[in-house]
Order: structure tokens, then sequence, then C-alpha cells
């Protein structure tokens, strides 16, 4: 019986043999191919799907748009993928997850549905050139409707180049740089160093009134997003801000928690080391887009001075009137050496031809005193956002509890918070000195917030104190000029006029 199997399976055998062979015979290699071909276009003549590969090489250079739509399916393939592939570079925290070979997975765009599906295949062999080729080829293959095609290769991929370059920018390590000393130039011939800014600080920590908090955001969010309402209301997309108010009250961490928010590079230009106009411009053209370029303490940095306060000084000296000399060095300053930075340039690099030569930067000044500054800088267009750091109020107490001692709202005693909300206005305490008293405590709580509100009523009575004291000797002040005018003779009014001047002048002296 078996016998009788075998030997039926193996005429079968034969006969399909013969058959093949004698196909080979009538269609040619060449014809089987064209016959191939034509089915295959028949196939997507009738086919509502059309396909698109995307290769990682294009001939010997890498495909950037491969790389792009790799980091955009990164982004939420750990959500919607079954099959996945983990990797984590070495030293890193971050685990990066990715598509298997040969793996698919859909996406919507504008209501359409998409599938990717990424192909690995085996190369066969290779020949000998100066630059070798992976073993494996690798490329996504990407299925749509033929009535999305119009949507899908236009905007679909401007918005996954887009997506990926704002998932590179948030991924590597942000930098914080700073201009060589003396103009001096690097190993790779530029004009600012650079380290990693491993900076904290978020608006979710910063001790600031949330309402104000949430206006910068929306504001710093609105700019970044704002390219096409730049470009079509023919700005320079730009920004400049200006913080400003008592030493401690969070100003360098207020410039943190942009970049962090933002995912952008930190500029610390610092102006003592610039020697001219001609050098501050050069700077501002190696810096990049995405950044923050930042001037701390902006009136101890070069002579800004308010130029009214000249104008009243010289308003009797006709050569001098229009006197705008800003630079240092030029009146022979000691600390200024040869330096002549003037307020002309400083407004050009802000706001001038030469600041629209890059796009999607933010100009940020600090100052704690506002009043020393000229007019002509603090104009919206250069600084465009006013913002006060004022002293601890109790919305930022609150958030100073939460972060040091871990403390809600409803964690507390509501004795210790009425009290708290009373005294922290009138102890015009920054965040500084709050937070340092935390930070000491912070193993202690209970001792925490009894020193800190010991603190706040310490500091508000001496307050009222200082403020009476300050009134009475306004008062008497303000008798004592009574009793000058009386006492003085008809027709004095330009020899008093003339004692201001001189008293004017004498205290902007002693300020300086």
């Amino acid at each position: 019986m078996m016998t009788e199997y075998w030997s039926s399976l193996a005429s079968l055998l034969g006969v399909l043999a013969f058959c093949q062979s004698l196909l080979q015979l009538v269609f040619p290699p060449e014809l089987r191919f064209l016959c191939l071909r034509f089915l295959n276009r028949l196939f997507h003549l009738f086919s509502s799907y059309c396909y698109f590969d995307i290769t990682e090489i294009d001939g010997v250079c890498t495909n950037e748009l491969y790389n792009a739509v790799q980091l955009y399916l990164s982004s939420f393939v750990s959500n919607n993928g079954n099959r996945l592939s983990l990797t984590r570079a070495l030293n890193s925290t971050a685990t990066t997850f990715g598509l298997s070979n040969n793996d698919c997975i859909f996406d919507t765009f504008g209501g359409a549905t998409v599938l990717w599906e990424h192909v690995v295949i085996q190369r066969q062999s290779q020949a000998l050139t100066w630059r070798p080729l992976p073993e494996e080829k690798r490329g996504f293959t990407l299925r749509i409707k033929k009535k999305d095609k119009p949507l899908i290769l236009h905007s679909y991929l401007d918005y996954i180049m887009e997506k990926s370059d704002e998932l590179r920018r948030k991924n590597r390590d942000r930098l914080l740089y700073t201009n060589t000393r003396g103009g001096s130039l690097d190993s790779r011939g530029h004009p600012w160093e650079s380290v990693l800014f491993k900076h904290p600080s978020t608006f979710d920590t910063l001790a600031m009134h949330p309402v104000k908090k949430q206006e910068i955001m929306d504001d710093l969010r609105d700019f970044a997003d704002g390219q096409s309402f730049y470009h079509k209301t023919g700005r320079a997309w730009k920004r400049g801000y200006l913080l400003y108010g008592p030493p401690g009250t969070g100003k360098s961490s207020m410039i943190a928690a942009m970049a962090n928010y933002l995912s952008y590079d930190i500029y610390d230009l610092e102006l003592t080391e610039v020697h001219n106009n001609s050098e501050l411009r050069n700077l501002l053209m190696k810096t990049s887009s995405k950044s923050i370029i930042v001037i701390e303490d902006i009136d101890c940095s070069v002579n800004l001075t308010n130029r009214k306060k000249k104008k009243k000084k010289n308003k009797y000296n006709k050569g001098n009137y229009c006197d705008l000399e800003t630079s240092r060095g030029a009146g022979g300053d000691e600390d200024g050496g040869n330096s002549t930075i003037t307020l002309s340039g400083l407004l050009n690099f802000t706001d001038g031809l030469w600041s629209c030569c890059g796009s999607e930067r933010i100009f940020v000044f600090t100052t704690n005193h506002i009043e020393e500054l000229d007019p002509a800088l603090l104009r919206r267009g250069r600084m465009d956002m006013h913002v006060y750091m004022s002293y601890c109020s109790y919305p930022a107490l609150q958030i100073l509890l939460k972060n040091y001692l871990g403390y809600e709202e409803t964690g507390l005693d509501s004795d210790d918070l009425k009290q708290m909300a009373e005294v922290v206005d009138k102890a015009e305490m920054t965040p500084a000195d709050i937070s340092e008293i935390l930070i000491k405590n912070r193993r202690h709580k209970h001792k925490a917030l009894s020193e800190l509100l010991e603190a706040m009523k310490t500091r508000a009575e001496r307050k009222l104190k200082c403020g009476s004291l300050r009134q009475e000797m306004e008062d008497e002040e303000e008798e004592e000029e009574e009793k000058r005018a009386l006492e003085s003779p008809e027709g004095g009014s330009e020899s008093d006029f003339e004692q201001s001047c001189k008293k004017e002048e004498e205290i902007e002296e002693n300020m300086k």
C-alpha cells in the first residue's frame, strides 16, 4: 500500500516538473516579467491606495526625511505600537521607543488615516566603495488613500519635518554661552564659549503670582508659534523682555524658566568684555536661532543713564544740550579701558537692521533700577514686555512652601495661613530671603514655619517704623523749605532755581 502511494506521488511530481519546464520554454523570463509588471499595474489601477518609499540612504547621502519620520514616529509609537524596539544611549536616563523591523503603525492627519511600515531588508552584496553601506537596507513605506494624496505629500510631510525639529531640540542638551574674554576666539573660531545648561528652574517652581506667570507663559508660546504672524506683519521674529525689581526677586530664575519652557539656548552677554559696537554686532551675528540673549544688570554694565537728567544738567550750555555720549572709556573711566560701546550701538543690537539677521530670538535685560535707564532702550519694540519682579506675595509664598517643605494650602494650619497672608505684603521680603529660611529648616517643617512667620513680623514692624521716620523727616524738610521761601527776599526766584539745580547736580554726583 505504501509503495503504491509513493509511486503515485513520484509520478505527480514528475508531471509538475514537466509542466514547469514546458512553461519556461513557452514563457521566457522576459515575458514573465512583463506579465507580472502588467498585473502589478492593473492591481494599482483598481486599488484605492498608493505607496511611497522613504529609504534611509539616498545614493551615498543620508535621507533627512527618513530621520525625521523615525523621530516623529518615536514620539507616539509607545502608546499605539504593539511591537517596539527600545534603546538607551550611554550615560543617558531616557529610553527611546522605536518601530520594530517590518512592523507598522497607523497615524491620522487632517482627517486622513495613513499607514507607516518600517521595512528592513538584508543586503545581498555591495561593491567596493569609499563609503561602505550598512548591511541592512532600511526604509519606511507610507500607504495613503489616493484621494488624500494632495494633503499628505505637502502639509503632512512638512508637519513631520517641523515636529521632528522641535523634538530634536527638546531632546538635546541645552547650552549656556558666554562671550570670550577680550573678544578672543575659541578653538573653532567662535567668539562664544559654551557649557551644558542644567538649571532646574521652571514656571511650576517659580515664586510668582500665578496670573502673572500664566501671562508670561502665554506670551512666550505665542512668540514661539508666531512665525507666520511676524512674517505677515513685516516684523522681525524677535521679542524683548525687561525684568526689573529689587535684588533677590528671581530675575535669573525667570530667565532659566523661560529657557526650559521653550527649550532655547542662552547667550549670557558680558558687555564689559566687548570693546566696540562692531564687536557687539559680530557677537549678535554668531548667535543661533531659538535662543535667549541675556544682558544682566544693564545699569551696571555700561553708562546708559537717562538722557533727560543730562539735559537738565546742561540746560544752559547750548554746546552740550544734545550731548548723548554714553560710551565707556570716552570720559576717562578707569574700568572702561578703550571700550567704546554706545547707546546707539546697543539700540541697533536689539532693534536695528542687524537684529533682523536671524530669527526666533529673545532679548532679556535685567536691572535693579529701571529709572536709571534711558527711555530709548525701554520703549516697546525693544523691550516689548516689562516684568516687575516684586517682593514675595502670598500666592508666591504658597509656591515656596510647596517647593521646599511639600506643604499644600490644605496641609497648613488655618491660623498660620491667616497670619502669613496678613503680614507677607507688609514685610516686603524677597523670595531669596524666604527660601533661605525654608532651606535652613527643611528637616524641621514646624520650626521653619514658626521662624518664617517671626521673620515676617519683625521685618514688617521694622518697615513700619522706618516708614514713619521717613515721613517725619520729609515733613520737617517741607517745613524748612517753606520757612526759607518766606524769609527770602522778593525776586529771588532765579537764585532759588540755581540752588535747586546745584542740589540736583550734587545728588547725581553722589549717586555716581
